[in-house]
């Protein structure tokens, strides 16, 4: 509407020069039978603007490509004809000349196109997204014949995660005459990794071409860019870093009873890595590992604080929160002196953002007083506050010792020993419903150290040991469609009688990349684990057990234990 009101105000001051003699200084009329050379212009882009004499023909002056990015097509005045010896212009007149100026990007074509004095007024969408004012007679186009409204650029977050995909330069192009930018498709991929897939990957859309006028095409901007995690996430290499796990153990080939499996992290300040019977959350390029920490000092196991390490390639870790500890021993109450405070796991809450921890309390015989509770931080490696117990609307707790937790895009969910799902509320601050599966109890009398994770196509995992205490035993899963099930049993994940490569499961981590997934499984070897007197001893000597899953393998997910191999991050490959 504004560009309009300009148009009417451009013609009706040129409807004031334009009498069929000539009006004002210089705008001159051809006699009966001559020719205007250069005074009257033919349709322009949006119009005829150019009035001849009688007998005059008219030649197109200033006519703009599509995308010139002209106004509404140039006006010339009124006959145009040059004076006696000159070529001197009057107010909005045209003088013969050399053909039309382009600027960067947009074309006019045509004789006698430079403005008069005065002349310079902006037609209908004559301004393009960086300049482009041109003048009713038509001829110079200033710069911006290319466009830039909303997409000669591709936005921010053109750019997307893990496989480059960074988009061109592009959306500067012109329809007939301008001059086209570099291409605008995407770089190879566009998906990224945990959170962070893009639209489209960065692909413009119409690329830059300049509506009449010079208004440019929505081309170039990307949606999601890539972001997850805390904010937002930079785009990670399409491979590396490459990790290598290696077991240094005397059986690490065949580590059956009683050869003891697993690796001895030291984190950067060179102190072991004292995190054991938690998760791994990622968050943009990063792994946070995070468990419970135990003193050297005890065996008694009791709730000491849950610990962080963070790493790019899951062999190098740094401690996070306060020194290492990102929920410290309460004062007292659930997670106080004398309690016992296990399985740790941290979600992102789908609907809010939030960094959710998860863990179960209990008295010091495991029994009494057991509950899932719960604390929150709005960043994932700072220190924690804790919020007591996970209650339904209706105040019930979920009573139970061994326990994880799960999020994907159909919700937020806590699973228990014994075979719970408990779905969690919007804000994962309780939960709204609970049911118990007893199929995921095996063959079994019971399922104790759950995990859960979804693959690619779809299919849940639910994985747990029988309840032996600290002993390994053989870890057994069954699948579903759906958290809430059915489920469906499918027997040990590791040969029976290797007691699952001497572990208890804990977490199972996907591994994104840009050629793949690993899913890799983290069992913990407690220390002392197969002594029947006093097992879980020295727990903060527990070692870790990281296998790469093999799904297609029927029904055994660890068919092989593999004593050493690199994980390639970037690339969700591995190798031994």
């Amino acid at each position: 509407m504004k560009r309009t009101r300009e148009l009417a105000v451009v013609l009706a001051a040129l409807a004031i020069g334009c009498s069929s003699g000539g009006a004002g200084s210089g705008a001159s009329s051809a006699g009966a039978g001559g020719n205007a050379t250069g005074g009257a212009s033919s349709q322009s882009a949006t119009g005829s603007r150019g009035t001849q004499q009688a007998g005059g023909q008219t030649t197109t002056v200033g006519s703009s490509n599509v995308g010139g990015a002209t106004g509404s097509g140039a006006v010339a005045g009124q006959g145009g004809a040059t004076s006696t010896g000159g070529s001197t212009t009057g107010m909005g007149g045209t003088s013969s000349g050399p053909a039309s100026t382009t600027g960067a990007g947009g074309t006019s074509s045509g004789p006698a196109s430079t403005t008069g004095a005065g002349g310079s007024s902006s037609g209908l969408g004559g301004t393009t997204g960086a300049g482009g004012t041109t003048s009713p007679s038509g001829g110079t186009i200033g710069a911006g014949g290319t466009s830039t409204l909303n997409g000669g650029t591709t936005g921010a977050g053109g750019a997307t995660r893990l496989s480059g995909g960074t988009t061109g330069a592009g959306g500067t192009s012109t329809l007939n005459g301008g001059t086209a930018g570099k291409s605008t498709t995407a770089g190879s991929g566009g998906t990224s990794s945990f959170g962070g897939t893009t639209s489209s990957g960065g692909v413009s859309t119409t690329a830059g071409s300049s509506a009449i006028g010079g208004s440019g095409g929505k081309g170039g901007s990307s949606a999601s860019g890539g972001s997850s995690g805390n904010g937002t996430c930079g785009a990670a290499a399409g491979s590396g870093p490459v990790g290598t796990l290696t077991d240094p153990g005397p059986g690490a080939t065949d580590p059956s009873p009683p050869d003891p499996p697993g690796i001895t992290f030291k984190d950067t300040d060179g102190d072991l890595v004292n995190a054991h019977g938690g998760g791994i959350i990622r968050v943009c390029n990063t792994f946070y590992l995070h468990g419970e920490y135990f003193l050297s000092t005890t065996t008694d196991n009791d709730f000491n604080g849950f610990s962080m390490y963070s790493s790019p390639d899951l062999v190098t870790w740094k401690k996070e929160g306060n020194n290492g500890i990102i929920l410290p021993q309460q004062s007292g109450g659930q997670l106080g002196p004398n309690r016992k405070g296990e399985r740790p796991h941290i979600i992102k809450c789908p609907a809010t953002g939030e960094f959710v921890l998860y863990a179960h309390s209990a008295d010091t015989t495991y029994q009494a007083d057991k509950e899932v509770v719960y604390a929150t931080s709005p960043t994932v490696n700072a220190v924690y506050s804790f919020k007591g117990s996970l209650l339904s609307s209706g105040g019930a707790i979920a009573a139970h010792s061994d326990m994880s937790a799960f999020a994907d895009d159909t919700g937020a969910y806590v699973v228990t020993e014994s075979g719970w799902v408990y779905t969690l509320a919007s804000d994962c601050h309780s939960w709204t419903s609970g049911k118990q599966y007893s199929v995921l109890n095996g063959t079994t009398g019971g399922i104790e150290a759950p995990t859960v994770f979804k693959d690619n196509s779809g299919t849940y995992y639910f994985i747990g040991s029988d309840k032996t205490g600290w002993r390994a035993n053989d870890d057994f899963y069954s699948t579903a469609k759906s958290m809430n099930g059915p489920w469906t049993y499918q027997g040990y994940i590791a040969p029976q009688g290797k007691l699952t490569w001497m572990t208890q499961s804990t977490w199972v981590q996907p591994i994104v990349g840009s050629q793949g997934t690993v899913f890799m499984y983290w069992g913990d070897h407690w220390y002392g684990n197969q002594d029947t007197t006093a097992p879980g001893v020295h727990n903060y000597l527990a070692t870790y057990v990281f296998q790469p899953l093999i799904l297609n393998n029927g029904t055994t997910l660890l068919p092989t234990y593999q004593a050493s191999w690199k994980i390639d991050v970037g690339a969700g490959t591995w190798s031994q």
